[in-house]
């Protein structure tokens, strides 16, 4: 589905380069957010960006090992190219020389610079917004980070609108923290840490299969309940640069991630996922079955071990599978719901 998705938008986002496993398509901003992140329930206008037009891009994925997304919405904090593998450069980035967000600042208690910004006006059909991404970064400096690093590249979701007190943050891990090089790292809140090298080690550095960032986020979800469905939010999506204007930062955000749906038509209220440790085996029991329902079960990393269909109740067999922890995602129509199992 996503692949055909994707021959459908080409023409929209031409010229597309090829720079082996991710490629970069055009960075028309309207393009990007009404074709590439507009997903069901949602209605999207006044589509506006702040920042270097090379900062922003289409991507394509093709089996890259670090990547989860087939395709989607890229933006950085200073050019596309410099998220594009193998890492095989040292402090990869470029300073644009442009400004920060004042909103940024306020919330990361942060100077920013190289903000790249997009905003918009959403009206959902539901009462619960989701927006999927995966946040990575060059400030990364090895294995042994620790949260006290100086720098604090981060990335924000904010909404505005009825029945929400001022602006907000959605882009948080599930414990609350915010999306940022400081919250999501070997020493803090590992378990959502993925690591990629350091510039100039194997095997990140001789494949085209792995970005150029040293560091990435597992796949997360931002998530707005309690909307009013048919009211006008406010969205702005921001990646900055903070405590130095060099190293890149980027976010990659899965094409036609935007969504929105009612509480009571969501996953969580038929599909369930239980997982028995002593046996390694997952049972995902659905009791208002639906044909469009598929599961997956993806590695720290973000790579996709499988993926299929669901019938009424669906065995997964994660014996076979290297000691670690995986996730189990159910998706469909009306959303997904993650489980997190340690083998």
């Amino acid at each position: 589905m996503k692949m055909k998705h994707l021959y459908h938008l080409l023409p929209a986002f031409l010229p597309f380069f090829s720079f082996g496993q991710l490629n970069l398509g055009g960075n028309d901003p309207q393009d990007l957010v009404a074709h590439a992140l507009s997903g069901s329930g949602v209605s999207i206008s006044n589509v506006q960006y702040t920042g270097t037009p090379d900062a922003i891009a289409y991507f394509s994925s093709n089996n890259m090992i670090n990547m989860p997304y087939n395709s989607g919405f890229l933006m950085t904090t200073g050019s596309k190219y410099f998220a594009v593998g193998p890492n095989d450069t040292i402090n990869a980035g470029i300073d644009n020389q442009t400004p920060g967000l004042a909103l940024f600042n306020n919330f990361f208690n942060a100077t920013s610079y190289n903000a790249s910004v997009i905003e918009f006006d959403l009206v959902p059909s539901g009462n619960i917004l989701h927006i999927n991404y995966t946040f990575a970064s060059e400030e990364y400096t090895g294995p042994n980070i620790t949260p006290a690093y100086a720098f604090n590249d981060a990335f924000g979701i904010f909404i505005s609108g009825p029945g929400i007190t001022g602006t907000q943050n959605i882009a948080r891990l599930p414990n609350t923290s915010p999306v940022s090089t400081r919250t999501i790292n070997p020493s803090t809140n590992s378990q959502y840490f993925v690591y990629n090298g350091n510039g100039s080690e194997a095997p990140y550095d001789g494949s085209d299969q792995y970005l150029q960032y040293n560091g990435l986020s597992i796949p997360l979800t931002a998530s707005a309940p309690n909307l009013t469905p048919g009211s006008s939010y406010h969205i702005i999506l921001v990646i900055a640069d903070a405590g130095n204007a060099v190293r890149d930062s980027g976010v990659f955000l899965e094409e036609g991630s935007i969504t929105a749906s009612i509480d009571e038509n969501t996953l969580d209220n038929f599909v369930s996922i239980v997982y028995n440790s002593s046996n390694q085996q997952a049972t995902i029991e659905v009791t208002e079955y639906q044909g469009n329902l598929t599961y997956s079960v993806v590695d720290l990393s973000g790579k996709i071990m499988v993926q299929s269909k669901i019938t009424e109740t669906t065995a997964v067999d994660l014996s076979n599978y290297t000691s670690g922890m995986y996730l189990i995602r159910v998706t469909g129509s009306n959303g997904q719901i993650i489980k997190k199992v340690i083998r």
